[in-house]
């Protein structure tokens, strides 16, 4: 039998495999479509990450060819879109001040070492090149520099794994003029547009401090200092150079937008959130002011602090919660591009802020099957200790209020949050069947510092009690069934998933962990070197392990030592070139759960990190999470999908 007919009649036996509900309340329900792992993790519709050159006269965005994703390019007002022709997947990309050249940054298969990628799109066979060719390098593009086209600042730790220098890059030759050596106490550098380095942050055992750089042969010198406790970002001068922006949480609870007086070094609060903290600030290139300020409590706030933009935004607002962002404009800031957000997707437009036009460029793939699509809805409750936590429900659509199976879904960080917003990861899982739920346990970021540091030695403490307490009250609401509750997640999300099955086993029926740790004190020793420098929050919240004390609590919160307590199936997904989560952890807790006699299945991601960016490997993970899901909580699987062939051979 020739080869292709064997694949053939192999995927012939394949296709139609799907497997509907068996959970009396699913069995019951009229849900919507079952929608193909393919249109959420490989969809050829997709469209994404649109820019406008600094000239006004292209845009760029990333789109689907063939098997990858790739950048295109086209001049606006014409129909001339050309495929750039390389793999773009997952990674950002930046137009160079010339409007020629696009830049982008790209690692190895996971490992993390970023370099960064020059092409010229005037090119007719463009060839993308690795300009930063270092070994065991990650490069960071620290910034564009006006009115000199051929270079640009980055910084990169090739000299030292652990900390890093800054340079000036020139597009043309690749040359790297050094321009500042980094001493190993500096975590940040703050340049200004046209490239000249205004200040740094230093750190010391418990400080932080703002300093300027020398004048008139004397030392830096300290305009600003702070804990390190305290969150203080400088984002960047004023236009005179009399202050900085910055997002900071000094002498507060909530990180605020705030003007830092250069002579006198005092602040005054630009905008706060009552209830969260700043997220990202829009800068003018123009004016150098804040424009922007946003903010997520629960749906998503923006703060227009220009009033000339007010109007623009209102025309880009929708029915129901929406969330505006700037990602692009041309240099005289005619031009600009926005994103505006849902739980259905991402919607592109180009504003041309002379004539008031409003162009729509593009829009997520997830439109085409909206309607099958479920509302994501803030929640609230309170934990067992009375501190209120937030976060989302989504619920599958036709379920007529009968409870059904649960996914309680876990962000990674720990020092991070879930936002609202279409997620594909969500929409997949109540698709088939299940209500998700997403809490921002105590330690979670956006909600201040107290609500942070209530995690301060809770990793497997009240941290996780916050997810048994949202399961509690996601049954008590009637959502969900008590006996079909899924706990998943990646990283931190990982490791509660395995805090769950072995230290609550009575609570889930089933886990899914993602490049979780098992073995916390192995994992605190094993962090890259460039993490140094900001280790001290990891320790003041779980210990450091050459404490013999600390190491004791962190053995007494490693599921690694408790595999034998599990009692419910786990799926363990792992990406081979972890440097973050490295391969070992898993490995190991797999050996301890077989060791055990324990129901442990175990999925190694070659050529992924951290992430699991490319299509195919996306494709393997959630086909084999629809199939896990659907024998322990009864959902529907869509059985083989043909891009599975696809990823095979390619």
């Amino acid at each position: 039998m020739s080869p292709g007919l064997s694949i053939a009649l192999a995927l012939l036996l394949l296709v139609g495999c799907a497997v509907p509900p068996a959970h009396d309340s699913l069995k019951s329900a009229v849900l919507p479509p079952l929608i193909p792992v393919r249109d959420f993790v490989a969809n050829t519709d997709s469209q994404s990450h649109y820019r406008v050159s600094p000239d006004g006269t292209k845009v760029a965005w990333k789109a689907v060819h063939g098997t990858q994703e790739e950048i295109f390019v086209r001049t606006l007002g014409k129909d001339d879109a050309r495929n750039l022709g390389f793999d773009a997947q997952g990674y950002p990309f930046y137009w160079a001040q010339d409007s020629r050249r696009l830049l982008f940054v790209k690692d190895a298969g996971g490992n993390e070492n970023f370099h960064l990628f020059v092409v010229d799109t005037d090119e007719l066979e463009p060839s993308p090149l690795d300009i930063t060719p270092g070994e065991n390098t990650r490069v960071v593009l620290q910034r564009m520099i006006k009115g000199d086209p051929s270079n640009v600042l980055i910084a990169h730790n090739g000299r030292d794994r652990a900390v890093f220098d800054l340079y000036r890059l020139n597009l043309d030759t690749g040359e790297q003029t050094p321009v500042y050596e980094n001493s190993g106490d500096v975590i940040k550098l703050v340049t200004d547009r046209r490239g000249r380095l205004r200040a740094r942050v230093r750190q010391s055992e418990t400080q932080r401090f703002l300093e300027l750089p020398p004048a008139d042969g004397q030392g830096w010198s300290v305009i600003l200092s702070w804990t390190k406790d305290d969150e203080v970002q400088p984002l960047q001068f004023t236009a005179e150079g009399d202050a900085i922006w910055m997002v900071s949480n000094r002498g507060r609870d909530k990180k605020a937008l705030v003007r830092l007086d250069v002579k006198t070094a005092e602040e005054s609060v630009v905008y706060a959130h009552p209830e969260a903290d700043i997220g990202r600030v829009h800068i003018s290139a123009l004016s150098e002011t804040p424009v922007l300020v946003h903010a997520q409590p629960d749906y998503p706030h923006v703060e227009v602090l220009d009033a000339a933009l007010r109007p623009v935004l209102a025309s880009l607002r929708m029915d129901g919660p929406v969330g505006v962002h700037i990602s692009s404009s041309d240099s005289s800031e005619q031009l600009i591009t926005f994103d505006v957000k849902t739980d259905l997707g991402v919607e592109y437009f180009l504003y041309d802020r002379g004539s008031g036009d409003k162009i729509h460029l593009g829009q997520s793939a997830s439109y085409a099957f909206a309607d099958a699509l479920s509302p994501m809805r803030p929640i609230q409750f309170h934990a067992r200790d009375g501190l209120l936590l937030r976060g989302y429900l989504t619920v599958p659509q036709g379920i007529a209020g009968k409870p059904v199976p649960m996914v309680m879904l876990v962000h990674g960080g720990p020092f991070a949050r879930d936002f609202w917003g279409y997620s594909a990861l969500v929409q997949f899982l109540t698709n088939r069947g299940y209500a998700v739920l997403q809490v921002n346990y105590r330690g979670s970021s956006g909600y201040g510092r107290t609500f942070m540091e209530a995690a301060i030695g809770e990793f497997a403490g009240t941290m996780h009690d916050d997810l048994i307490d949202g399961v509690s009250w996601a049954v008590e609401q009637g959502i969900a069934d008590a006996k079909r509750i899924a706990i998943m997640g990646g990283s931190y999300g990982g490791y509660a998933t395995l805090v769950g099955l072995t230290m609550t086993p009575e609570i889930f029926a089933c886990g899914i962990d993602i490049v979780g740790p098992a073995d916390l004190e192995a994992l605190t020793r094993n962090f890259p070197p460039y993490w140094a420098p900001f280790m001290h929050r990891w320790y003041k919240y779980l210990g450091e392990p050459d404490n013999a004390e600390d190491r004791e609590r962190m053995r007494a919160k490693s599921p690694l030592h408790f595999a034998d307590r599990l009692v419910s199936p786990v799926l363990i997904i792992q990406g081979a070139n972890d440097v973050r989560v490295k391969q070992d952890q898993s490995d190991r807790m797999v050996e301890a759960l077989i060791a055990a006699g324990k129901p442990v299945e175990y999925l190694v991601i070659e050529g992924e990190g951290h992430r699991i960016r490319h299509w195919k490997n996306r494709l393997k993970v959630y086909r084999a999470t629809e199939d896990f899901l659907a024998d322990c909580l009864g959902g529907r699987s869509s059985g083989f999908d043909y891009y599975q062939l696809g990823g095979w051979l390619f």
